[in-house]
C-alpha cells in the first residue's frame, strides 16, 4: 500500500486538510467529523464481518483414512497470504484442505508472488505450518518476478529433483504467477512431460464481472511465458479459469457453520479469513468470497463435484498478457476446464471436514500437561 502514488496523495490531502483547519480555529471539530466518519466507516466494517447469523454444526462426510503408499504426491506451489490484512486467503485454504485431505501426501510448497511479494508468500507458509505443528514439510521460495534468472530459482530446482525422483507420481497444484514451473520446465526439459497431473488456476474465457465489476485476471497474465509453457505441459492438465471460481462463492451460511466447530484449523481460518470475508461482501455487494485456490486444490481429489470440458488451447503468449483463453472443445483434448461446481452441498462438505480432520490432528499431536 505504502508504493502507490495514491496512498501518499491521500496522505498529504489530509496533512493539508488538518493544516488549514488548524489555522482557521477549526481543529477540534475537524478532529470531532474525523472521528465520527472513522467509526461509522468501523461499524459497516464490522457488520460485514461479523453478521452471518446463527449456524448449525454440520454433518460431516466421514473421510476414510488411505495408506501412505496410495495417497497422491502433491507439490503446492502458490502466493499464499492467510491471515495477511485485507490479503486474499484462498491459497491457505486451499492449502490446508490438501493437508486434511486423506488422500494426499503433501510433500512440499514452492512459494511465488501474486497476492503479495515472495519473500511475505514464503514467510506466511512458514508461520501457518509452524502453527499447525508441520515444519517437516519443506516450504522452498522461488521467483520474486517474470524476469529473475532460473538458477537462482530454489523452487525450480526443487521441482526438477523432486518429480525427477518420483517420475510419473507427482502432481503440481499452482495457484499463483507460473514463474517456478517455467523455470523448472527450462532447467529440465522432460520435467513436464514427468508430472502425473498439472492443476492450474488462472485465466479467463471472457469479459469477467462480479456483481457488475470488472476483475483483473492476476494468475497468467502475470508472467505470459510462463502461463503459455505451463498451458503446452505434455501431461494431463486442469484449469479453473476465473468463471469457475463464481460458481462457488463462500458465503455467510458456510461461514456460520464454520464458526460451530470446534476444532483448531477451523477456529483460525474464522480468525484469519474474516477481513477478507468483509471486504469482499462490501467490495462486490454479494455475500461472501471466491473459492478459487479450493476449486483448484479439489479438482485433484474430487472431479466428479464439477463440470468439465476438454478443450484445445490455441493460445499465443500475447493473449495471456490479459489472461485470455482462446479454447476450441476438443473431446481428444489433453486439457480439463474447470466450466462450474456442479455439487456445492459436496463441495463445501469436504472442505469443511477435511479442515476438520486436520484441526484433530492438530490436537492429537500437541503434547498434554
Amino acid at each position: 500500500m505504502v508504493r502507490s502514488l495514491w496512498f501518499w496523495i491521500t496522505v498529504l490531502l489530509i496533512a493539508a486538510g488538518v493544516a488549514l483547519a488548524a489555522s482557521l480555529g477549526a481543529f477540534y471539530w475537524l478532529l470531532a467529523a474525523l472521528a465520527v466518519a472513522v467509526l461509522l466507516i468501523a461499524s459497516v466494517f464490522l457488520r460485514a464481518a461479523y453478521a452471518v447469523g446463527r449456524g448449525q454444526r454440520p454433518e460431516l462426510p466421514r473421510l476414510s483414512e488411505v495408506a501412505h503408499k496410495d495417497r497422491i504426491p502433491v507439490i503446492l506451489d502458490c502466493d499464499l497470504t492467510l491471515g495477511r490484512p485485507f490479503r486474499n486467503v484462498g491459497d491457505g485454504l486451499a492449502l490446508l484442505y490438501l493437508l486434511g485431505e486423506p488422500r494426499v501426501d503433501v510433500r512440499a510448497i514452492t512459494t511465488t508472488y501474486g497476492n503479495g511479494r515472495q519473500s511475505l508468500t514464503a514467510h506466511t507458509t512458514r508461520r501457518l505450518l509452524e502453527q499447525l505443528d508441520l515444519t517437516g514439510i519443506p516450504v522452498v521460495p522461488g521467483a520474486s518476478g517474470p524476469a529473475e534468472d532460473r538458477q537462482e530459482n530454489q523452487a525450480a530446482r526443487y521441482l526438477v529433483d523432486a518429480v525427477a525422483a518420483d517420475g510419473g507420481q507427482v502432481v503440481v497444484v499452482a495457484t499463483g504467477a507460473m514463474t517456478n514451473l517455467k523455470h523448472a520446465g527450462s532447467l529440465d526439459k522432460d520435467f513436464f512431460g514427468r508430472l502425473r497431473g498439472l492443476h492450474l488456476m488462472g485465466g479467463a474465457t471472457g469479459s469477467l464481472t462480479w456483481n457488475g465489476r470488472r476483475l483483473q485476471e492476476r494468475n497468467f497474465s502475470l508472467d505470459p511465458e510462463a502461463a503459455y509453457a505451463a498451458l503446452r505441459a505434455e501431461c494431463p492438465t486442469t484449469i479453473t479459469p476465473g468463471e469457475a471460481g463464481l460458481t462457488a462463492i463462500f458465503r455467510s451460511e458456510q461461514y456460520a457453520a464454520l464458526q460451530t466447530m470446534d476444532d483448531p484449523v477451523s477456529e483460525l481460518i474464522v480468525r484469519k479469513s474474516r477481513l477478507w470475508f468483509a471486504l469482499m461482501r462490501l467490495w462486490f455487494r454479494d455475500d461472501g468470497f471466491g473459492l478459487w485456490e479450493p476449486i483448484t486444490a479439489l479438482t485433484v481429489t474430487h472431479p466428479e463435484f464439477f463440470d468439465l470440458e476438454r478443450v484445445c488451447l490455441p493460445v499465443s503468449v500475447q493473449d495471456l498478457y490479459d489472461g485470455q483463453l482462446k479454447l476450441t472443445p476438443d473431446s481428444r483434448g489433453q486439457v480439463q476446464l474447470v466450466r462450474s461446481v456442479q455439487d456445492h452441498e459436496g463441495l463445501f462438505q469436504t472442505l469443511l471436514a477435511a479442515w476438520n480432520r486436520l484441526g484433530r490432528l492438530a490436537e492429537s499431536e500437541r503434547p498434554t500437561a
